[in-house]
C-alpha cells in the first residue's frame, strides 16, 4: 500500500494551508483597461439600440470615484509610514518595554524586555528599534510602555 506522504506535497494532508492572489495586469482593472473594455462596449453595441448615455456617464463616474479612493488610500498610507518613522526616531534614547506575544500551539509564554532605545532602522514596512546592550530587533508595533529619557 502507498504512503499518504509520498503522494501529498505536504508531510500533513490536513494541515491547512493558504493561498494569496497577486494583483496583476491581468486581473485587476485600471483606468487604461476600463476604457479598452468602454471603446469595445461602444464598437459592438446594437445600433438599433444604442447605450444610454446617463448609463456610460454612471459607469465613468464610478470609475472616477475608485479611482480617487485608490489615490486617497495610497496618500493615507503614505502619511501613516512618515508618521511611524518620526514617531520611532523620537523614541531614541527613551526606556520602552517591549512586549513579545507568546505562541499557543507551542506553549511559548508572552515575554516582556525593557531598555534604552539605542537605534531604529525606517528601511522596511515598519520602523524596527534595537535597545542597548541587545541585538534582538524589536517592531515599533511590540512596544507597550514608552519611559522618558534618562
Amino acid at each position: 500500500m502507498a504512503d499518504i506522504n509520498s503522494i501529498s506535497s505536504s508531510s500533513d494532508p490536513y494541515k491547512a494551508g493558504s493561498y494569496k492572489a497577486e494583483s496583476t495586469d491581468r486581473n485587476t482593472l485600471n483606468i487604461d483597461s476600463y476604457f479598452k473594455l468602454l471603446a469595445a462596449q461602444l464598437a459592438n453595441q446594437d445600433m438599433s439600440n444604442p447605450m444610454d448615455n446617463s448609463e456610460m456617464l454612471a459607469q465613468m463616474s464610478q470609475m472616477a470615484m475608485v479611482q480617487s479612493l485608490t489615490a486617497m488610500t495610497d496618500s493615507v498610507k503614505s502619511q501613516i509610514a512618515f508618521a511611524q518613522q518620526s514617531y520611532s526616531v523620537g523614541m531614541i534614547g527613551k526606556e520602552v518595554t517591549v512586549t513579545l506575544p507568546g505562541d499557543s500551539a507551542t506553549g511559548k509564554e508572552a515575554t516582556t524586555k525593557t531598555g534604552i532605545v539605542e537605534a531604529v532602522t525606517t528601511t522596511g514596512d515598519e520602523p524596527i528599534i534595537r535597545l542597548k546592550g541587545d541585538t534582538t530587533d524589536y517592531k515599533l508595533s511590540e512596544v507597550t510602555k514608552i519611559a522618558g529619557s534618562n
